[in-house]
């Protein structure tokens, strides 16, 4: 699809970026290659360990502690609730590793169903949701390290003492050069490859659960007081409590779509990815919410406590030898979440150099490991984990993520009902992003409009009310559009998994994903806004500048409309094959 037809100038190749799309023949030659190439496959227990092991952390040793404060014990529902709306969005990422069984998850799954420019938006978030957030998780595994030994090896940017406001665990401005070191180690694990990488990853899933495990048991023993006494016991802060404990919570099963990313190395990706997805799920939620019963029940709620975790909670009740066994324990284990943060962030760079994206230094691989971009990605990675801090990105994080959540089930509707690899139906791309553009609308006027107001106990906004019930309507009435028309894609092959209540399901999970966003801070929502703007513009200078060697090349660089019948395998040279290589000659 060249500029030309669109015209010249910005506009058009804007139009250009949003319209070209990945074919299904480019991808699923990328997945055969990418199999053939993998010599170590990743097994369903592999995958699960990948999965839980990136999601249980925070969610049971952080977030059970801010939620108890916010809803009592009442925060084991609100567990339940937010795994719910995580299923939403699971949904999508379930049928759509099965339909397209490769590496880049969210970032192909937008190429194929959004076009370029979503699928860049895409890979954007998926890099915070990844790379990024692992060297957050790195500084704050040496904030837990300097707070346990009360050594600080930190230099402050502000010139003051380690541990002082402006350079402590909250406030991390200074140079960590600990947490650079931890990041480029799990680099150099994930570039040794799957063998030892799996090594490494169950291992320490397996102590994470007996960790999680001893939680549960331990707390459980110390049980103070009735909690299922009375509705006031069990929910003190109500219906409120419950919701905002939701959407704390909902933060919990952050990584459950990491397996996606390492489907080019899955033993039979479309049968093994929607397994491991619903068992990462279903997992997090089991082990989440039986610690929030725990700990619930071994810290009694009262109006005025405050955030509490199991060490502390331990302490409380006299038992110092748990307390620092589980910190010990905690800090141990957190380098397993650097890592699992790290393991797909080569699997996207090289998606993106194959399609033309990133330099092809990316794409090159020995026996399947993307050795020279897993060192590049690791040095990077590392150099911001040293340098950058990180109070300020946790939430622009968040807001990558659920975003790309959004992208995911907006391109299932859009891949279900025909526009998978180009627009045959103009009408159904257009009710997608009627969609997606109202959810958005009614997922931030609900927010301001009611749970604001409510959890504040201020009167509710109901200008801003009624516009949210009127754009959600619109969304549905734009979803039962859709549900009218004819499904275009392979619904019988059994070997597929497909997702039920589609567009519906969709449709609702992008509302509540937009609530969410909603509730994080508006100068966070400007800072990643600045950003995808700054990313997204680099990207369109470098496709500017792509133009210059013709259209007909970058084309074919990038997998576009390139049939499955025309690849033509390029030989490799010194033991390494330049995955992608095959796709982009014809």
């Amino acid at each position: 699809m060249k500029a030309a037809q669109h015209g010249g100038g910005a506009g058009g190749l804007v139009r250009r970026m949003a319209e070209q799309r990945k074919t299904l023949g480019a991808i699923m030659a990328e997945a055969s290659r990418d199999q053939e190439a993998s010599e170590s496959k990743l097994s369903l227990v592999d995958l699960l360990a990948i999965g839980i092991g990136s999601t249980i952390g925070s969610g049971v040793f952080v977030l059970t502690g801010n939620a108890l404060p916010i809803a009592g014990p009442s925060a084991v529902v609100a567990w339940l609730l937010a795994g719910l709306v995580c299923l939403f969005s699971s949904l999508a990422y379930m049928e759509l590793s099965a339909r397209l069984p490769t590496k880049g998850s969210c970032y192909v799954f937008s190429y194929h169903g959004l076009g370029e420019l979503a699928s860049v938006i895409g890979a954007v978030c998926l890099t915070m949701e990844y790379g990024i957030s692992g060297s957050g998780v790195a500084r704050s595994w040496s904030g837990q390290l300097f707070a346990l030994t009360g050594n600080w090896w930190v230099m402050c940017y502000n010139g003051g003492a380690p541990g002082e406001p402006g350079c402590n665990g909250d406030d991390d401005f200074y140079f960590d050069p600990l947490a650079g070191a931890m990041t480029a180690l799990c680099a150099v694990v994930v570039a040794l490859g799957t063998d030892m990488g799996k090594l490494v990853i169950n291992t320490f899933t397996a102590a994470k659960i007996c960790t999680v495990l001893f939680l549960i048991i331990a707390g459980l023993s110390l049980w103070t007081g009735n909690m299922f006494q009375s509705a006031a016991t069990f929910a003190p802060t109500g219906a409120a409590g419950i919701v905002s404990a939701t959407s704390v919570l909902f933060f919990g099963f952050i990584g459950f779509d990491e397996v996606c990313c390492m489907a080019s190395k899955a033993k039979d990706p479309a049968k093994t990815m929607p397994k491991a997805l619903a068992g990462t799920l279903l997992g997090a939620a089991i082990l989440s919410g039986t610690a929030q019963l725990a700990l619930a029940a071994m810290v009694p709620w009262t109006e005025s406590m405050t955030s509490i975790a199991f060490p502390q909670a331990f302490g409380q009740q006299g038992w110092q030898w748990a307390k620092w066994l589980v910190s010990v324990a905690e800090l141990a284990l957190l380098p397993l979440v650097v890592l699992l943060s790290i393991l797909p962030q080569p699997e996207l760079t090289a998606a993106m150099s194959e399609d033309g994206l990133l330099p092809s230094v990316f794409r090159k691989s020995t026996r399947g490991v993307y050795r020279r971009g897993t060192i590049i990605v690791g040095a990077l990675l590392s150099i911001l984990a040293a340098c950058v801090p990180f109070s300020v990105l946790w939430d622009v994080i968040s807001i990558g993520v659920l975003l790309s959540f959004n992208l995911t089930n907006a391109s299932l509707v859009q891949v279900r009902y025909g526009n998978g690899g180009s627009i045959s139906e103009p009408r159904i791309n257009g009710l997608v992003w009627v969609m997606l553009g109202a959810a958005c609308v009614a997922g931030f006027t609900m927010y301001y409009g009611l749970m604001q107001p409510l959890m504040a106990g201020d009167h509710l906004q109901w200008p801003m009310s009624i516009i949210s019930f009127v754009t959600l309507a619109i969304a549905f009435a734009a979803a039962l559009a859709v549900s009218r028309c004819e499904v275009k894609c392979d619904m019988r092959d059994p070997a597929i998994f497909k997702a039920f209540g589609v567009p519906f399901i969709p449709c609702l999970a992008m509302f509540f994903n937009f609530f969410l966003i909603a509730a994080i801070e508006p100068r966070n929502l400007l800072y990643f806004g600045v950003f995808l703007v700054f990313i997204v513009g680099l990207y369109v200078a470098y496709i500017v500048g792509k133009r210059g060697q013709g259209d007909c090349s970058a084309k074919s660089e990038r997998n576009i409309d390139v049939p499955q019948v025309d690849l033509v395998d390029t030989p490799a040279s010194e033991g390494e094959s330049t995955s992608g290589s095959s796709a982009r000659n014809t």
